[in-house]
C-alpha cells in the first residue's frame, strides 16, 4: 500500500496515457512489449512526483530523451553474427587483355616457256640440230606474269576474374564463446533502469508513522512539515 504518493497500478486505473506512446523506438512493434515490462517492474511502486500529470509529463520527457541512443542498442543487438568466425577475408582479381594483329602479304611471279615442233618424212636423213631437211616445225612462245596481294586483321578481347575468401577463426573457442556470452545485453532492462529516477526510492516499511493523505502539511508527531 502507497504511503507517499501512489502506486502506479493506481495510477492506471486512474489513467490509460501515463507517457509511453509517443517516445521514438526503432521498430513500433515493440513499443507494446517495453511498455508491459516498464509497467510490470514498477507495478507496485510509488510515482516520484506530487501529482499524475506531473508523473505523465516526467515519464513522457524521460522516454524521449534516453531513446534515440537505446534505439541504437537494439539494431545494434539485433545484427546475427558467428562467435567463432574472427576473421574473413576476400579476395578478387580481375584480368582483362585486349590485342590487335595485322598482317598483309603481296606476291608477284613472272614465267617464261619458249617450245618448237618439228615433223620429217622417211628416209629424210637424220634430223639436224637447226632444222634442215624438216617438212614442218612449230615454236610455241609463252610468258606468264601473276601479281597478287593479301590483308588480314584480327582483333581479340580477353577479359577474367577470379574471387577466393577464407574465414575461420584464431584461438581457443571456449574463450570466444566465454567472450561472446560476456557481450550479451538486455536493452529493454537497460531501458527500465534509465527510469527509477521517477519512482520513490524508498518502500513502505508498513509502520504507521505518517497518515496517507494527498495534503501534505504539519506533522505534530514529528515537528516538521513537508
Amino acid at each position: 500500500m502507497a504511503t507517499y504518493t501512489m502506486e502506479l497500478w493506481e495510477v492506471l486505473e486512474l489513467e490509460t496515457d501515463i507517457g509511453l506512446t509517443s517516445y521514438p523506438i526503432f521498430d513500433e512493434a515493440h513499443r507494446v512489449v517495453l511498455n508491459g515490462k516498464i509497467i510490470q517492474h514498477f507495478w507496485n511502486r510509488e510515482i516520484g512526483m506530487e501529482t499524475i500529470s506531473m508523473f505523465r509529463q516526467q515519464l513522457r520527457r524521460r522516454m524521449n530523451e534516453i531513446m534515440p541512443y537505446w534505439n541504437q542498442q537494439y539494431v545494434a543487438t539485433q545484427k546475427q553474427f558467428d562467435p567463432l568466425k574472427t576473421m574473413s577475408i576476400k579476395t578478387v582479381s580481375g584480368t582483362e587483355a585486349n590485342g590487335t594483329v595485322t598482317g598483309s602479304g603481296e606476291s608477284n611471279s613472272t614465267s617464261d616457256a619458249k617450245s618448237r615442233a618439228v615433223s620429217s618424212t622417211f628416209p629424210q636423213g637424220q634430223l639436224s640440230d637447226n632444222g634442215d631437211y624438216a617438212d614442218a616445225a612449230q615454236d610455241i612462245i609463252s610468258n606468264t606474269t601473276a601479281a597478287g596481294s593479301t590483308a588480314e586483321t584480327q582483333t581479340t578481347a580477353n577479359t577474367g576474374s577470379v574471387d577466393s575468401e577464407t574465414s575461420g577463426y584464431n584461438g581457443n573457442p571456449a574463450i570466444l564463446i566465454a567472450e561472446w556470452r560476456a557481450t550479451m545485453v538486455n536493452t529493454d532492462m537497460d531501458v527500465i533502469a534509465q527510469l527509477e529516477i521517477l519512482f520513490m526510492g524508498i518502500w513502505d516499511s508498513s509502520d504507521d508513522y505518517f497518515e496517507r493523505s494527498y495534503n501534505y502539511g504539519y506533522n505534530n508527531a514529528l515537528g516538521f512539515s513537508f
